[in-house]
C-alpha cells in the first residue's frame, strides 16, 4: 500500500504468469528475430561474398521486375549504398524483435521494408533462391500484423524491463506514475495505430512498384534494327575440363554498332530451372530461334543459361543441348556487360558461388565500336 492508502501498481508483466496468449505473439516476434539473424549471419558469413557479389545478386532479378531491368541495374550500379542499407536494416530488425526493444517501431520498419521488397522484386516473391529475405514476403507483412496487434513486446522483453525500471524511478522519488498496468487485452493498439501501420505499409509498397516503374530501361533498349552493319557473333557453352565449371566462350569480344546476329551452342546438359521468367526480351521482334523454331518464351523445365544484356534488356534462353539463334539492336557504341542469370553455380547456393559473376565463365563484356 502507499502513503495515501492506495494500492501500489504492479508490474507490467509478471515473470510467472501462467502461459497465455501474450507469451505466444512474444515467442513468434523472437522467431522472426531470429529470422532476421540467419540473413545477418548470412551478410557477415566471408564465405557468402555477400559484398563482393551484391551488384551481380541485384541483377538477377532484372529479369523478373515488373518494370524492366532499370531498378536492378540501378542498384547493381550503386551497391555501397543499397547492400549497407539492406544490411542496416536487418541488423536493427534482428536486434529489436529478439531482445524485444522498440518492438512497435520494429513492426513498422519491418513491414515498411517487406512491402518494398515485395514490389522491386515481385517476380521471385514465392520463391526461395538461397536466402530467407527474398521469401514470402505478404507473410512477413503479415506477421508483423498480429505483432502489433497482438501487443508482442510484453515477455522477455527490453521494452518491458526499461518500462518498470522508470516506474520504479519514479515511484522511488514519489514522482506520479501514468504507466499503468493494463490487462492484456487492453494492450492492443488503438484503431488510429493499426491505421497508421496499414497505410505505412500500402505506402511502401506503392513506393517499391513506382521504383521499378519510374526507373525505365535505359533508352539504347530497342528491338527494332538500327541502321549499320550486321555483324555475327558465335559464342559457346561448354564444361572447362579443369574445373568442371560451364562456361561461355568467348566471354569478351567486340562488334560493330548496328545489328548483332548472335549463335549460342549450348552444350550442357539440360536442366530444370523451376523458378525461372522465361519470357525472351529485348531481342529484334522480341524472339529467339530455338533449334530453329521462333520462340517468344522457353519452357522452364529445360533451360540450363541465360545471356541477358541488363543495359539493353537483353534476356534469352538457352537451353541445353540445343542451338539458339537471334539478333539484338546496339545503336550505341560503348561497353555492355553480359551475364548469366540461371542458378549454375556449384556451392550451396547455386546463384551466389562460382562460376556465377565469374569473368571468363558467367559474365564478360561486349565491346560495341
Amino acid at each position: 500500500m502507499t502513503a495515501a492508502g492506495a494500492p501500489t501498481p504492479e508490474p507490467a508483466t509478471r515473470p510467472n504468469e501462467a502461459w497465455g496468449p501474450g507469451h505466444a505473439i512474444d515467442v513468434l516476434r523472437i522467431g522472426v528475430g531470429i529470422v532476421w539473424l540467419v540473413n545477418l549471419l548470412f551478410i557477415v558469413n566471408p564465405a557468402n561474398q555477400y559484398w563482393t557479389t551484391f551488384s551481380s545478386t541485384a541483377r538477377s532479378f532484372a529479369p523478373t521486375t515488373i518494370g524492366g531491368p532499370g531498378l536492378a541495374e540501378y542498384v547493381a550500379a550503386h551497391p555501397l549504398f543499397f547492400s549497407w542499407t539492406i544490411a542496416l536494416v536487418t541488423t536493427y530488425l534482428a536486434i529489436a524483435l529478439i531482445l524485444g526493444l522498440t518492438t512497435r517501431l520494429a513492426c513498422f520498419v519491418g513491414s515498411c521494408f517487406s512491402a518494398v521488397l515485395l514490389a522491386t522484386q515481385f517476380g521471385t516473391t514465392f520463391l526461395f533462391p538461397g536466402g530467407t529475405d527474398v521469401g514470402a514476403h505478404p507473410l512477413y507483412i503479415l506477421v508483423y500484423a498480429v505483432l502489433l496487434v497482438g501487443g508482442a513486446g510484453r515477455w522477455l522483453s527490453l521494452d518491458v524491463w526499461l518500462r518498470n525500471a522508470l516506474a520504479a524511478r519514479r515511484r522511488a522519488h514519489a514522482v506520479p506514475s501514468v504507466l499503468t498496468p493494463r490487462p492484456w487485452a487492453a494492450a492492443m493498439p488503438s484503431r488510429e495505430l493499426v491505421t497508421l501501420f496499414v497505410v505505412g505499409t500500402l505506402v511502401s509498397l506503392g513506393f517499391g512498384f513506382g521504383l521499378v516503374l519510374a526507373i525505365p530501361v535505359p533508352a539504347s533498349n530497342s528491338t527494332a534494327a538500327p541502321p549499320g552493319p550486321t555483324s555475327y557473333v558465335n559464342l559457346t557453352v561448354s564444361i572447362n575440363p579443369l574445373n568442371g565449371w560451364p562456361q561461355y566462350s568467348p566471354a569478351n569480344f567486340t562488334i560493330p554498332a548496328g545489328t548483332v546476329v548472335f549463335t549460342i551452342v549450348d552444350n550442357d546438359s539440360p536442366m530444370n530451372w523451376t523458378a525461372c521468367p522465361c519470357p525472351v526480351r529485348g531481342t529484334v521482334g522480341g524472339t529467339e530461334l530455338l533449334n530453329g523454331t521462333p520462340m517468344t518464351s522457353i519452357p522452364s523445365a529445360n533451360v540450363a543459361h541465360t545471356f541477358n544484356i541488363p543495359a539493353l534488356g537483353v534476356q534469352v534462353l538457352s537451353p541445353g543441348q540445343s542451338t539458339v539463334q537471334f539478333s539484338v539492336a546496339v545503336s550505341q557504341p560503348g561497353e555492355y556487360i553480359w551475364y548469366c542469370f540461371a542458378p549454375c553455380g556449384t556451392g550451396m547456393d547455386p546463384y551466389n558461388s562460382p562460376p556465377m559473376d565469374v569473368a571468363g565463365y558467367m559474365t564478360g563484356t561486349m565491346t560495341a565500336t
